[in-house]
């Protein structure tokens, strides 16, 4: 590759027994960028795009091989090992600077785990792959973003892994990436952890003791946060309007008001990381797998916000 050629963006096939293959074959069918690539097999592929009467052109895949034959919709280690292959590949990639973005499809956490690997998702792999001493999950729409101090812990572990430092470390990555995309100071808001946002201590003492002296730290560094708002009525419409961001305590807290306000065109940024990563906001769908009936919409925005952020990335380093 010369100095001169851009750089591809690399989309991975993901779970290949879920829809993943079948987004990446409609998406390179009507690329919304220029030299974007597939990372999955293309063994694997011809047969999907045959099965669904989809265009391949095997000159937009770099090649993994998969030497068994999955079966669409059902929950594999050949599955998981092949996911996760694509997944190492396209980072180690991007690190060495041969690729301008990843883009993931979605894996399935349960074939990752029969194919013994230790991570629970994309973004925990992620952060120990590139070392990141910082990094949040980002879930972005033009209706509602929502970044996630903790992700894929049991929601009895919340409370305990809720540190100044952690909370801090998604505001501040937060309030970088949405002034950046709003090209003016994001103003970020808080849901609290406990019913009425603990209600002056008698639902918890969470707020009294540790949410509201990090909001106090942070407005005197300078962000704009708002909150703890009672989590039933933070994401009101009268509240959203004024609002770019939240900062959300625990996974479904910011996962449920996303997905219903904004299911099919939600995207996933893991904020913090030295490579541009975004992925899809949805699973891997066994349930419709290989019918030919998923929608790309999300992965479509998940390469737009790809190219923008590398984009960004790229001016920012000159």
């Amino acid at each position: 590759m010369t100095h001169d050629s851009p750089k591809p963006l690399v989309i991975t096939q993901g779970d290949p027994a879920g829809i993943g293959p079948e987004l990446a074959l409609k998406i390179l069918a009507n690329p919304p960028c220029p030299n974007l690539k597939v990372l999955g097999s293309v063994t694997h592929l011809s047969r999907v795009a045959k099965s669904l009467n989809l265009p391949f052109d095997p000159d937009a895949v770099i090649d993994l091989p998969l030497e068994d034959e999955i079966e669409i919709g059902e929950i594999s280690k050949e599955a998981g090992t092949h996911s996760f292959a694509c997944l190492e590949c396209a980072v180690e990639g991007a690190l060495a600077g041969d690729y301008a973005a990843v883009i993931t499809n979605p894996i399935h956490k349960e074939a990752w785990h029969l194919a013994g690997l230790p991570y629970p998702g994309h973004t925990e792999y992620l952060v120990e792959k590139t070392a990141s001493p910082g990094h949040a999950m980002m879930l972005t729409s033009e209706e509602i973003t929502c970044s996630l101090v903790t992700t894929h812990i049991a929601l009895a572990e919340v409370p305990r892994a809720l540190t100044e430092k952690r909370m801090m470390e998604v505001i501040e990555l937060t309030h970088a990436a949405m002034s950046a995309i709003r090209n003016r100071p994001a103003r970020l808001a808080m849901p609290g952890l406990n019913p009425h946002a603990g209600e002056g201590g008698l639902f918890g003492r969470e707020e009294i003791d540790l949410i509201i002296p990090v909001l106090e730290k942070a407005r005197a560094a300078g962000i704009k946060i708002a909150g703890p708002y009672p989590p039933d009525t933070a994401f009101l419409p009268r509240i959203r309007e004024e609002v770019d961001a939240y900062v959300c305590l625990y996974h479904d807290q910011g996962l449920i008001p996303l997905k219903t306000l904004a299911f099919d065109l939600g995207i996933n940024v893991t904020l913090g990381l030295p490579i541009v990563r975004t992925s899809v906001d949805h699973g891997t769908a066994f349930d419709i797998a290989g019918e030919g009936i998923a929608s790309e919409t999300s992965l479509i925005e998940a390469v737009k916000m790809a190219v923008s952020l590398s984009a960004n990335r790229s001016s920012s380093s000159r």
